[in-house]
């Protein structure tokens, strides 16, 4: 396996997380203020959900309740779709594809260690197409 090709090597490795009885607006504000786009939902010490903007863009067009009053814990997906960080970026794109989702927690030895979006896989390929010089 090449270096920089495996999930470990293009996740980010800070965590950002909430707990489940955060509003969905205060959640939707810390992700601006960090400037990602899901946080984990940590329930007695574990990494149990994650609440995206793509739930938020939901929840808001849809009118289905305040964002000022409902939890994230109310909201959340659940359980947390992972990836060992050793495996490879090709596979984490189909674990994606597959599962229609554009977050995917990291994990070594069963632990979060990480996330990886869509947006680090467009990193990594735009990086990839570079080198070919087309």
């Amino acid at each position: 396996m090449t270096t920089g090709n495996t999930v470990g090597d293009q996740m980010s490795k800070t965590l950002f997380f909430t707990g489940p009885e955060t509003t969905a607006f205060d959640a939707v504000d810390k992700m601006y203020q960090n400037k990602v786009s899901a946080l984990l939902i940590q329930i007695d010490g574990e990494f149990k959900g994650i609440f995206t903007k793509t739930d938020w863009m939901h929840l808001t067009m849809g009118g289905q309740a305040d964002p000022h009053k409902v939890k994230v814990g109310d909201l959340m997906s659940s359980p947390i779709i992972t990836i060992d960080r050793k495996e490879t970026v090709g596979r984490a794109t189909m674990l994606m594809e597959e599962k229609v989702i554009r977050h995917l927690a990291v994990t070594d030895n069963g632990k979060v260690v990480g996330m990886l979006s869509v947006k680090d896989l467009e990193k990594f390929y735009y990086k990839m197409h570079q080198k070919t010089n087309f």
